[in-house]
């Protein structure tokens, strides 16, 4: 696989009825962490850190632009503040770009922060961060 442009990325958001929402339009800052517990279990007389697998996890932070053009009910802000409002799982998309072969990672998360920064003198921006909440997380490719 070549090198791939992050402008090509693709996030989306699916609600607890299974609406979803593309926010690949409005956001320009994604980071993605798949992170496992590997818990020590050494012992006396060893030379080396023993560990076995432990259990795994998953992070989505998004940054973007506040954008309220596509409609109240579609903007951003308005979905991601309903899924904080919630407290069901929300079924994510995410790939590093939306090319072919490009890793699509999949999974069940609960929105845990959401933030909107409104400086005097630029844009108003979002940041929003989501947890693994239940399942695993399905990798694939698009």
């Amino acid at each position: 696989m070549s090198n791939i442009h992050g402008r090509n990325s693709f996030i989306a958001l699916f609600d607890d009825a299974g609406a979803s929402a593309d926010l690949s339009g409005d956001a320009n800052n994604t980071t993605w962490t798949w992170s496992r517990d590997n818990p020590d279990v050494t012992t006396y007389g060893k030379d080396s850190i023993q560990r076995i697998a432990g259990l795994r996890d998953a992070t989505l932070t998004v940054a973007g632009i506040w954008n309220d053009a596509a409609g109240a009910s579609t903007a951003t802000a308005c979905v991601v503040r309903g899924l904080m409002a919630g407290s069901l799982n929300s079924y994510v998309r995410f790939a590093p770009a939306k090319v072919t072969a490009c890793p699509l990672f999949c999974a069940c998360m609960l929105v845990n922060s959401y933030e909107e920064n409104s400086p005097v003198n630029n844009v108003v921006t979002f940041t929003f961060s989501a947890q693994l909440g239940s399942g695993s997380v399905t990798a694939s490719t698009f």
